[in-house]
């Protein structure tokens, strides 16, 4: 004890003291858990694969020097929902505060060559990409505990080798993967980045996410894919990005307009939302809107009623979509092989087609619609809003004349159909495919104002 404080020491020491390592690893059965541990130290359990496992991961840790070592498996009292709800939303930020990650690659043998780590087991598991993607430090053991590749270095994340196999089984560049941080922020790449990966249970889709998106979600083991469900709508209440609406597949329980399974992630939304026109291409066509007969006052008419929508939102299962709607008229129907194909005409649209295995001529009110409202406004990716100071009026009819433009571009529309009397609202009728549609250039102006709506969908 002293009379002064020394601040730097006081925080090197217990720094240095406090440095901990996590342990990645694929889960199996008879894993040591919680209430084991706490009675009995480590090293004096009984011999089996899993316990002898979490005895090499402390021996390991404690050789390099560290005297705290944490294990999801024993290190979190799953009885205690309140404890299992913080370790899920903390996670990422406990693996990002380690100094040492070790990484167990069952099934991996040595010697270890190319390509093992890329097609582990390890490897295919949603969870272990956000430890991988949040630890600074890592490295890589074969299943019998040598290093992976031979690869005696302080930290394989620096390795070019394993940085070589991690941007091939991800698709993603180192340069981009550092730059993805948690936070509201790249949705549809996390969400792209994790859906070809696999959990033990469905609800692990949601949960494992928590910390990649820093959100917290009640957890509810048994709920199913509503547990995908309510992480969705969260996400987009809070960001109001639509482009969570973008995939084609089956429904989830939760809502229509969100899927049960987080694989239908697996693409980028550049089918469904308008392609970005160069700044080229978006002068030419302003210039020729500029030069043609349209009605001015409708063009800002327009662009203002947008402007004033709100951002898609949840509250409950009940999603409020604001979009531009586009009646079908009388469907007919054929038939490839085992695939439905239905036709009908819209007013603004022409003739469209869809594959669906449900039977639309049985549903009522069918409408397809367009919710990309941020990207028509702004030319970017949604979510992408620019704040900036307020148009002067040449600036505005500029922009009113590009939304136009935009307008005319193709784009993936989403299917809905009334609920029916009995409930207002209206759900998403499932696709087989994307069904693309166009804005015919001769609508008129005043018919697209009319086509702006705010649904409530179920």
């Amino acid at each position: 004890m002293t009379t002064i404080i020394d601040h730097t020491r006081i925080e090197h020491d217990v720094t240095q003291y406090y440095h901990y390592a996590m342990f990645s690893h694929e889960r199996e059965d008879n894993e040591p858990l919680f209430e084991k541990v706490i009675h009995v130290m480590v090293y004096n359990l009984e011999d089996s694969p899993t316990n002898n496992k979490l005895k090499m991961f402390c021996k390991i840790v404690q050789d390099a020097g560290l005297d705290w070592a944490w294990s999801d498996t024993c290190c979190i009292n799953r009885e205690d929902d309140f404890v299992l709800q913080e370790a899920l939303v903390a996670m990422f930020r406990w693996y990002q505060g380690s100094a040492l990650t070790l990484v167990l690659l069952r099934g991996v043998r040595s010697p270890s060559r190319r390509g093992d780590l890329t097609r582990s087991i390890w490897n295919t598991r949603v969870r272990t990409f956000q430890e991988y993607h949040a630890s600074k430090v890592v490295r890589f053991y074969n299943e019998d505990w040598t290093l992976y590749r031979d690869l005696d270095i302080p930290n394989h994340k620096e390795s070019p080798e394993i940085l070589s196999e991690m941007e091939e089984a991800t698709g993603i560049s180192t340069r981009a993967l550092r730059a993805l941080q948690p936070g509201l922020d790249n949705i549809r790449e996390k969400l792209r980045l994790v859906s070809r990966r696999e959990t033990a249970l469905v609800e692990d889709e949601a949960y494992s996410l928590l910390g990649i998106f820093s959100v917290s979600l009640p957890v509810i083991y048994g709920d199913g894919d509503q547990a995908l469900g309510r992480l969705l709508a969260q996400i987009l209440t809070s960001s109001g990005d639509a482009s969570i609406l973008a995939w084609t597949g089956k429904s989830g329980s939760f809502n229509s307009c969100l899927p049960g399974r987080i694989h239908v992630f697996s693409q980028l939304p550049t089918s469904h939302i308008p392609p970005s026109m160069t700044s080229t291409e978006t002068e030419t066509i302003t210039a020729t809107l500029r030069a043609s007969f349209l009605n001015l006052a409708l063009v800002m008419e327009l662009y203002d009623r947008l402007k004033e929508l709100p951002a898609p939102s949840f509250l409950g299962k009940r999603m409020k979509l604001s979009c531009l709607t586009f009646r079908l008229g009388p469907l007919s129907v054929s038939r490839t092989g085992s695939v439905q194909v239905f036709r009908a005409q819209t007013t603004a649209l022409g003739t469209i087609e869809i594959s669906t295995a449900e039977d639309l001529s049985k549903l009522d009110s069918l409408i397809l619609v367009h919710p990309w409202i941020d990207f028509l406004l702004d030319g970017q990716p949604v979510a992408k809003k620019i704040s900036a100071s307020p148009l002067s009026l040449t600036d505005r009819n500029t922009a009113g004349l590009r939304l136009v433009a935009r307008l005319r571009q193709p784009f993936g529309a989403l299917l809905l159909t009334s609920m029916g009397q009995d409930v207002v609202g209206y759900r998403r009728v499932t696709s087989e495919s994307l069904v693309t549609v166009q804005v015919q250039e001769d609508t008129p102006l005043d018919h697209l104002i009319d086509c702006i709506r705010t649904l409530d969908v179920l």
